[in-house]
C-alpha cells in the first residue's frame, strides 16, 4: 500500500534572458506524478520567509515523490507548479525548495512549494 496519490504537475519550457530582462517559459504539457502532499510544517513556513522583504505566503505544502520536478529559480521563476484540489486553500503551487532523500530505503524527494496568487498564474 502507499500512501502517494496521482497529482497534475503543471511544467514550464525554459525562460530566458532579453535585454537584461527575464522572461519566463511559457507553460509546458502537464504531466501526473505518484506524490504524497501535506500541508508545510511551522519551520518551512520560517525557512521561505526569511528576509523581511520577501513575499507573503498564504500557504505552502511538502510534495514527497520520486519524480525529479524542475525548482524554480532565486527569484521564483520557471519552476513546476502543484495543481492541489485539497487542504484548506486549494490552487496551483510553486515548487520551490528540493531536499533528496536517498536513504537506500526510499529513495525519493521532499519538495516545499507555496500557492500562488491568482495575478502570478499564467
Amino acid at each position: 500500500m502507499s500512501f502517494r496519490k496521482p497529482h497534475v504537475i503543471r511544467t514550464r519550457l525554459p525562460g530566458r534572458r532579453e535585454r537584461g530582462h527575464w522572461i519566463e517559459g511559457e507553460p509546458g504539457p502537464d504531466k501526473t506524478i505518484q506524490a504524497s502532499v501535506q500541508p508545510a510544517k511551522v519551520g518551512d513556513y520560517d525557512q521561505l520567509q526569511a528576509n523581511p522583504e520577501g513575499r507573503r505566503m498564504r500557504a505552502a505544502v511538502r510534495i514527497y515523490t520520486s519524480e525529479v520536478l524542475d525548482v524554480a529559480g532565486q527569484d521564483w521563476t520557471n519552476g513546476d507548479r502543484l495543481v492541489w484540489g485539497a487542504g484548506p486553500l486549494a490552487g496551483e503551487y510553486l515548487v520551490v525548495g528540493v531536499a533528496p532523500w536517498q536513504s537506500g530505503v526510499i529513495k525519493h524527494y521532499r519538495y516545499l512549494a507555496v500557492l500562488l496568487a491568482a495575478s502570478e498564474m499564467q
